[in-house]
């Protein structure tokens, strides 16, 4: 069977070797140059000599050179070192070109290099020091054992998580995480090989093509039923695991979980996006847009399976089930209003692709009162998405649909609690995933100031993953995504806090993942 970790053309393209490098330095191979192209030496190089080899450049391993006489023996320090010589550092006057040594000794880390005689060659000041060179007269010194054992050495002694004995991923227990990683990373290998094989045995328009047919559809569901209904089992297991892990532990099993799991991950187009934040900040309208379609995306049968896993989690379909519940709650408002024959004011804080008004106004025959909705972003390329969905949608009702794009600064949303104020009030306010990023505080101070725009009778509904999203272990592990999980009773908090006074309530949506606080203005 093929690792994972095998390149193929056809099912792993140039992600891994991009995605190493994020995560693991490394240093590129030199250019290979043609023989035509080789140079040989210049000037006095032509003669050739050995080469020295510094002091410096012998890393970790301890260097020791001894002159021996009959009167005893003198330690010096090394300074540079040949085939057929050495230098050392020795006083003022103690030698002369010509001085012939009985016997000098040079060791490496015990191991004995050259033993016998020498002669002086050369004596130089470098830096304020008598540098005296010896050549060896009884035979040439092996400097390739020399440099081999340094290798050796530094490799033992490279950073934290290189070596065998200081494996990062290495913690005690946590037996259970173990074995299901692994058992899902062996699910991978298994359904790679399977679907290379069918997809080889498919047309390309039914695996790749635009267009859907019965055997695309036929194709989905078996892979549904084959691959990804096991991959998200097991991811559930694994994400019920995650609580109960200590913060110490996440560095050695987030590199558990990499090295059995990423290679695979990183397939997902919409994981890879979550990865590496192509607009810079996390979950952005484009990773939104992934979770509402085009599931069926990936460079080969199995990156797709892959993806169609991940967008099928319980934490992506919770973000489907909220735009829903948005959605229907906008619905029963736009009929509500007309049945009082009042007009309504929507506000979408944080709006990104604003699936949930693109849908409102898809599916509606008829808008029943005048409707004014303001998207607000940080991000221009979102709103310029949104706005080419919606407003071919909204010129169908003519002067009974308008929509604001509002662009500006999440930064100037959260600082000044009267960016919206020249808007006047609103009957709906929602903001669907920006208080995952808000600590208490913040998302306190966020409350009331959106709150101060709710009319009379209207209601801002603010979701909240809460800790009971099993994506936690793969966001944070594989994703460097971390959000701030709250409990239904921490989202009561900030809301009373927030709108002293105010109904407050919370509303769930099917996975029970990320219900809304709302706050109601009587």
């Amino acid at each position: 069977m093929k690792s994972l970790k095998t390149e193929s053309v056809d099912t792993l393209p140039s992600h891994q070797s991009e995605l190493r490098a994020k995560r693991r330095t490394s240093t590129p191979p030199p250019p290979v140059k043609k023989y035509e192209e080789l140079e040989g030496g210049l000037g006095k190089e032509i003669n050739f000599r050995p080469p020295r080899i510094p002091s410096a450049e012998l890393g970790p391993v301890g260097a020791v050179v001894e002159i021996r006489d009959g009167d005893g023996s003198l330690r010096k320090v090394l300074h540079d070192v040949s085939q057929n010589g050495v230098a050392f550092e020795w006083e003022d006057g103690a030698a002369q070109v010509g001085d012939h040594l009985p016997e000098i000794v040079v060791s490496f880390d015990g191991h004995e290099a050259y033993r016998g005689e020498a002669r002086v060659s050369s004596v130089r000041v470098i830096a304020g020091k008598q540098i005296v060179g010896a050549s060896f007269l009884d035979t040439l010194m092996n400097v390739d054992d020399v440099l081999q054992l340094r290798d050796v050495k530094l490799w033992g002694a490279r950073e934290a998580g290189s070596t065998p004995r200081q494996r990062p991923w290495r913690v005690p227990g946590h037996e259970a995480f173990k074995a299901r990683t692994s058992e899902l990373r062996l699910l991978f290998e298994d359904a790679e090989q399977h679907l290379r094989e069918l997809e080889t045995s498919l047309p390309w328009h039914v695996t790749h093509g635009d267009h859907e047919s019965p055997a695309r559809a036929a194709l989905v569901e078996r892979m549904r039923r084959d691959v990804v209904e096991d991959v998200v089992a097991l991811y559930v297991e694994i994400g019920a695991l995650y609580p109960g892990i200590p913060v110490t532990d996440h560095p050695a099993l987030k590199e558990w979980s990499l090295r059995h799991l990423d290679d695979a991950f990183m397939q997902s187009p919409w994981v890879r996006r979550a990865y590496e934040k192509p607009l810079g900040y996390p979950g952005d309208f484009e990773l939104m847009n992934g979770l509402y379609g085009n599931h069926f995306s990936g460079s080969s049968l199995f990156a797709k399976a892959v993806n169609m896993a991940f967008v099928s989690v319980p934490a992506a379909r919770a973000v489907v089930e909220r735009k829903n519940l948005v959605r229907a709650r906008l619905d029963a408002l736009l009929d509500s209003a007309a049945e009082r024959g009042r007009s309504v004011r929507i506000l979408s804080i944080a709006a990104g692709p604003a699936q949930e008004v693109y849908e409102l106004l898809e599916r509606r025959t008829r808008v029943p009162c005048p409707v004014e909705i303001v998207l607000f972003d940080q991000d221009r390329r979102a709103l310029g998405f949104a706005y080419s969905r919606i407003q071919p949608l909204a010129a169908r009702f003519g002067d009974q649909v308008s929509v604001v794009y509002l662009h500006d600064t999440i930064k100037r949303l959260l600082r000044d609690a009267n960016l919206f104020s020249p808007l006047g009030t609103f009957d709906a306010i929602f903001s669907c995933g920006l208080f995952d990023y808000l600590p208490q505080p913040t998302a306190t101070t966020l409350t009331a100031s959106l709150y101060q725009r709710v009319a009379p009778g209207g209601s801002l509904y603010i979701g909240n993953q809460t800790p009971a999203s099993t994506s936690r272990w793969a966001m944070e592990f594989h994703c460097d995504w971390y959000l701030i999980y709250r409990e239904h009773e921490q989202m009561l908090e900030f809301a009373r806090a927030g709108a002293p006074g105010a109904a407050v309530s919370i509303v769930e949506e099917p996975t029970g993942i990320n219900p809304f606080v709302v706050v109601k203005r009587e």
